[in-house]
């Protein structure tokens, strides 16, 4: 129970902070950027309206909306300088949606969408995550846009399909780099004793090379 509030705790303080930051950076803000920020969602509906009564673009000028979420979750990650809030899902989705309903390229440029788990593992290493797990979760990734690109570019689904054994191979020699490593990094094993026995008949004696050594070293 301690536990919880404990995480309560630092949960109010993290808000705290959160809050804190963001007032300090409306004290900062410049008017013309403040006055941006506050009319961004009635400037993107004239833009839509204009292109859509003006142009006949109603479709696809509703992808215009995304900017909203876009530029107050950019102005987000400047104001307290974290690459995680970057908009990468929504730039990668209004990316995706121009390119089909402007150009019509659905396919393959559904592919943008390697650039949300790539972007986080890119920040994952600047902040200082091992490059080993990073790796670790880029193979499978890696394994299917080749597997796609064999596919797609050179129509090669089969046999391309046994890229996948790149997976499991990997794996299996990460975990034997590891396991060599632990053989190498342990301490030598003390070789087992040499036991012999002396048995006349009435009295019945064992002892091993390492008792008779230190017999040796007391006379």
């Amino acid at each position: 129970m301690s536990d919880f509030f404990e995480k309560l705790k630092n949960g109010k303080d993290k808000v705290k902070k959160f809050g804190d930051e963001q007032r300090k950076a409306r004290l900062a803000t410049p008017l013309p950027i403040m006055m941006l920020n506050d009319a961004m969602p009635l400037l993107v509906i004239v833009t839509f309206i204009l292109l859509g009564a003006l142009g006949g673009w109603w479709h696809p000028a509703w992808l215009v909306f995304f900017i909203i979420p876009i530029y107050y979750m950019t102005m987000g990650a400047i104001i307290h300088k974290s690459p995680e809030l970057v908009p990468i899902v929504p730039i990668t989705v209004a990316v995706y949606l121009s390119l089909g309903c402007i150009g019509g390229l659905w396919h393959p440029y559904w592919a943008v969408f390697v650039a949300i788990p790539v972007y986080y593992m890119l920040v994952a290493a600047i902040k200082g995550a091992s490059w080993s797990k990073i790796f670790d979760i880029l193979v499978p990734i890696l394994t299917v846009g080749i597997y796609l690109v064999l596919g797609f570019v050179l129509k090669a689904w089969h046999p391309g399909w046994v890229v996948f054994f790149a997976i499991p191979l990997y794996y299996t020699w990460k975990g034997t780099v590891q396991k060599y490593k632990r053989l190498r990094t342990a301490s030598p094993e003390k070789e087992p004793a040499t036991e012999h026995t002396f048995d006349n008949g009435f009295v019945r004696v064992e002892f091993d090379e390492d008792d008779k050594d230190d017999t040796d070293d007391q006379r």
